[in-house]
């Protein structure tokens, strides 16, 4: 499940086209900034590690998020920091002990096409919704070696239950007050049914709600199914939607949900501005 990601396409909903960009957008945004690129960067957003890379010319790169012992010329190398990488060398990422997704950012840039004004990968936008296995991925270098200094960021801390803030949606009033409650007071687990395009949670609630005509829906609105499921959308989500919106995560809650792997546990903190 690695692909490519910048910040993602705006602007294109009347189209149809969802917004992409990264899972976990602190976690990019980092990886750029560590890099000392534009924020918007293209960046490798890698699933669960377990990735081996050869280079082909020397490069420095930052890994950010959920990152796995990385190891480089046979050195364990932490994430955070920038990496200087020799030409030939390999690089292999184990898997994390917590959390999902982790970033690679290059002082340079990836050398694929932009559409729509992104490089971000989509099926049927770009060619490939992602990359295979012993797959070249074209670069180029950044003409100027980044210095290294002392300075390190702490690796995140992702804890057993996650706080998720978020707003009342259009559809919170139609809930009857006990099912209020639940969604501020109960846990909430994250179930095997999630990709890039949205996350159920396990546990369900009774709906009888008429139906709506489809209406905009964005990356963290939480739906409420016919059947009762709750579906929260992410980065690759569509763009309309004909379920009942509860709740809307906050941008800044929903790289935090992101991380929260099948089986973790979730609490929402129903927020007003």
């Amino acid at each position: 499940m690695t692909s490519l990601q910048d910040d993602g396409r705006t602007g294109f909903a009347a189209l149809g086209v969802p917004q992409s960009g990264p899972m976990d957008s602190d976690s990019f945004y980092l990886a750029n900034h560590l890099i000392r690129r534009a924020g918007d960067s293209a960046c490798l957003e890698i699933y669960m590690g377990g990735i081996e890379m050869v280079f082909n010319a020397d490069c420095q790169v930052v890994f950010t998020g959920a990152v796995g012992e990385i190891i480089c010329q046979e050195k364990a190398i932490s994430g955070n920091q920038i990496i200087s990488i020799p030409k030939g060398a390999k690089v292999t990422m184990k898997p994390p002990a917590r959390g999902q997704w982790a970033y690679m950012a290059i002082n340079g840039q990836f050398a694929t096409e932009k559409i729509l004004h992104s490089q971000s990968f989509y099926p049927g936008i770009t060619e490939k919704g992602k990359f295979s296995n012993n797959e070249k991925i074209e670069f180029h270098p950044g003409k100027e070696t980044i210095p290294r200094n002392k300075a390190k960021i702490k690796t995140p801390v992702f804890p057993e239950i996650q706080s998720i803030e978020a707003y009342r949606g259009t559809s919170f009033a139609l809930l009857q007050k006990n099912q209020q409650q639940s969604l501020s007071q109960d846990t909430f687990t994250i179930s095997q049914t999630q990709n890039r395009m949205g996350i159920q949670l396990e546990e369900r609630m009774n709906n009888d709600f008429n139906e709506l005509i489809s209406c905009p829906v964005y990356p963290g609105t939480v739906q409420l199914t016919p059947s009762g499921k709750l579906l929260v959308l992410m980065k690759d989500a569509q763009v309309t939607g004909g379920y009942h919106r509860i709740l809307q995560i906050k941008k800044s809650s929903l790289s935090k949900l992101a991380q929260v792997r099948p089986s973790g546990k979730i609490r929402f903190k129903l927020i007003s501005d």
